[in-house]
């Protein structure tokens, strides 16, 4: 039975250290975010190198990822709320973490997948049903060093045809919605 009280007594501790822990990891959040009083988080995930923070502000939409090993928060820019043409992005590229973060906002309900590439490596973003609409987030932990940068953003229907896309295609700049779109 004194085993069983001290084992509650340590859990008890712990548990209250953990959330004095978050609380501190949110109010370094609050204290970096440009627009700290007009923030709406629309999504937030525990990730093996920290956590990935959906929100949007008086800004737009915008992401933040906190790295667990530097207990620091990297912030986006900010990209559309509303795009026009179903679909927005933005990144945040910060060496020091290293990780280079990708999200955005998909109006268009024909976009069922959200492919990030790059020269050789590519990465499926996750895509997240809120109360407030859909958002996604993706992570590489570099960029590829290529000139021009072979950075590609690519939405896709779950048929796998592009119906937004932005990057160099045969030799061009690309940004915007394909012929594929129908909506």
């Amino acid at each position: 039975m004194k085993r069983i009280m001290i084992l509650l007594i340590f859990l008890t501790i712990l548990a209250g250290c953990s959330l004095s822990n978050n609380d501190k990891i949110m109010d370094q959040f609050m204290g970096k975010a440009p627009y700290a009083e007009s923030i709406v988080v629309l999504h937030k995930e525990e990730l093996d190198r920290g956590i990935m923070m959906l929100f949007k502000d008086e800004s737009g939409f915008r992401h933040a990822l906190f790295s667990r090993k530097l207990g620091y928060w990297n912030m986006s820019g900010n990209a559309e709320l509303n795009p026009k043409d179903g679909f927005t992005w933005t990144m945040s590229n910060d060496p020091n973490i290293p990780i280079v973060t990708f999200a955005g906002i998909v109006t268009n309900d024909e976009i069922k997948k959200v492919m990030v590439r790059q020269e050789t490596l590519s990465e499926q973003a996750k895509i997240i049903e809120t109360e407030q609409g859909r958002v996604w987030f993706t992570y590489f932990d570099t960029l590829e060093n290529a000139d021009p940068a072979p950075l590609k953003i690519e939405a896709l229907s779950d048929r796998g045809q592009i119906l937004w896309k932005e990057g160099i295609y045969d030799g061009k700049l690309f940004r915007g919605e394909t012929e594929n779109v129908r909506w």
